[in-house]
């Protein structure tokens, strides 16, 4: 009995809509702010900083306790909307959204005890590191950008030949254990005469299962077939950027004038 390879590898990309994003940045804000606020009324507290009657309570416990936890949620619910919209955002800028925040709580609670000094210089330590983030962030997302675009310009105007996953470097278990797990993946495809086994390092989410002998394609410079950094392998593009998977493009032979 004869035994087929695998299909095509498919997946559905995930839910890109900004609403999630949204409500991600406005708990890394709230819970940012409330976590500062906490943490810096204990510190100046147990400073003796703050005036003689005051005495950092439970309410400021639970005040610190809320801000961490409703941060937490935040950055979790970040981490799965980046996943999402990866030509826009990383997880550098959920550090650059909570770092602010927790400056603005700490100054809050700086000036209700009537401190400066130290505190102030910290906060302002808090924000420029967020600052710094946010930046860092930025630039990554345009590189990234700049990665996607140069990946569609290869599948326009590349040579497309079929190819096939020959080792997908997945455990039966990896897959059960993790949303998402990161392996080095060979395919193998031919270019002319010659036989050629690309490995690429890929993030793999659970809901995309990838098979040894699935059935692929790989776009390459017919100018330069030996550069491996100028090969789009569909399978990758598609995770990698969480879009639906580029086709072939049937070019109509060349008329003569």
């Amino acid at each position: 009995m004869a035994i087929s390879e695998p299909p095509p590898f498919t997946f559905t990309p995930r839910p890109s809509h900004g609403v999630g994003l949204t409500l991600a940045q406005a708990l890394l804000l709230v819970g940012g702010v409330l976590a500062g606020y906490g943490i810096g009324c204990t510190v100046i507290d147990a400073n003796e900083d703050a005036p003689a009657a005051y005495v950092a309570g439970d309410d400021i416990g639970m005040i610190t306790i809320g801000g961490l936890v409703v941060a937490v949620v935040g950055w979790v619910m970040w981490s799965f909307m980046a996943d999402s919209h990866p030509l826009s955002v990383g997880q550098l800028h959920a550090w650059g959204t909570a770092l602010p925040a927790s400056a603005i709580g700490l100054l809050l609670a700086a000036r209700e005890l009537g401190v400066a000094g130290g505190y102030v210089v910290g906060a302002a330590g808090l924000a420029a590191a967020g600052a710094v983030a946010m930046v860092l962030a930025s630039a990554r997302a345009r590189r990234r950008r700049r990665r996607y675009r140069r990946e569609l310009d290869l599948i326009a105007r590349g040579a497309a030949v079929p190819a096939t996953v020959l080792d997908s470097g997945l455990d039966p278990h990896d897959v059960e254990e993790a949303s998402n797990v990161i392996t080095t993946v060979t395919f193998g495809f031919v270019i002319g005469d010659h036989t050629y086994r690309l490995h690429r390092r890929m993030t793999v989410p659970q809901h995309g299962i990838l098979l040894d002998g699935q059935r692929t394609t790989v776009w390459y410079d017919a100018d330069d077939p030996m550069d491996d950094e100028a090969m789009v392998v569909a399978i990758q593009h598609a995770l990698r950027w969480n879009v639906p998977f580029p086709r072939v493009v049937d070019r109509p032979p060349a008329v003569p004038s």
